[in-house]
């Protein structure tokens, strides 16, 4: 299945190719710090299934509980985030669904760092939780 996408100005500009994508969402504050939000919902695809259009920065997150660096791309004009890549998963690319066009279809598979999770968020699709790190599986 093809999905597309764009940052908030359209500058950076993604396209997923991958049958077997799957939505984790992260609650650890370092996925809310870089999303302003309470969660970063993501969906995991291949980094081989993925093309970017523009020129996205990236920022190495090296200071993570699990001490693994997460490499932060995101727009440099408007600041949307666009997509993570974990050091223990380099072949993946966790992309904000926020950017997506089409996520209607989409249930979350996992929630991780839940220790971390917002008091007033509550999980109800019946996912599967993690207090810690979820164990992604690399690709």
């Amino acid at each position: 299945m093809e999905r597309t996408g764009q940052c908030l100005c359209g500058q950076i500009k993604l396209t997923i190719n991958d049958d077997n994508a799957e939505l984790d969402v992260c609650h650890c504050k370092n996925c809310q710090l870089q999303s302003g939000s309470a969660y970063a919902p993501f969906l995991a695809v291949a980094l081989d299934n993925l093309s970017v259009g523009g020129d996205p920065k990236s920022f190495a997150d090296s200071d993570t509980v699990s001490g693994r660096t997460v490499r932060r791309y995101f727009c440099g004009d408007c600041g949307s985030p666009a997509y993570v890549v974990v050091e223990r998963a380099p072949n993946t690319a966790y992309v904000f669904t926020g950017l997506l066009d089409q996520t209607s279809d989409l249930r979350p598979k996992v929630h991780g760092w839940t220790t971390t999770k917002h008091a007033w968020v509550e999980i109800t699709e019946g996912g599967l939780q993690y207090d810690m790190d979820p164990g992604l599986s690399p690709r």
